[in-house]
């Protein structure tokens, strides 16, 4: 991968890091849901068809399939991320602050840190390729798709993308 790729990658972790966070804050506070859900577990009829639907076994399913898989890889993802970030300098985590997490212009962050272009631009490509480095490049569990609804899993226990 190039060394353009894998800064435009890191920058796309670190901008959904908070996005990550708040997924997992939801996906944590439905699981908290289940027991109630699954107290009211039967069939109803769909509103006009008068046929049974299975709505609240799919949300069971849907909550359980979070519980086992997505939960688990975001707490993955956040962890090495924010692990990769607490590995640089005192310098480099204000630019990731003042960049990624909140989200100032090139011109903010400049201003806020006391830079100029030239130095900016040095310490955006140092820090992104520590960060690239450290969570283990292309090979790194940051690039597994957060959507997990297209993988299936066989009876062989292999997954499979659909």
């Amino acid at each position: 991968m190039s060394e353009q790729d894998s800064r435009s990658l890191v920058e796309n972790w670190l901008f959904a890091l908070p996005e990550w966070k708040s997924r997992l804050e939801v996906l944590e506070a439905q699981l908290e849901h289940i027991p109630g859900l699954a107290q009211k577990f039967e069939l109803v009829a769909i509103h006009g068809q008068g046929q049974k639907n299975e709505a609240i076994l799919q949300e069971v399913i849907r909550r359980l399939h979070a519980q086992e898989m997505e939960i688990p890889l975001l707490k993955m993802k956040i962890g090495m991320l924010e692990a990769a970030i607490r590995t640089l300098l005192p310098v480099e985590k204000r630019f990731v602050e003042s960049k990624y997490e909140l989200r100032l212009p090139n011109a903010g962050v400049m201003k806020r840190l006391f830079m100029t272009p030239r130095i900016f631009f040095q310490h955006r490509k140092t820090t992104l390729t520590k960060i690239y480095r450290f969570v283990g490049g292309s090979n790194s569990i940051l690039g597994v798709p957060d959507d997990l609804s297209g993988l299936e899993i066989a009876g062989d226990e292999q997954v499979t993308v659909r």
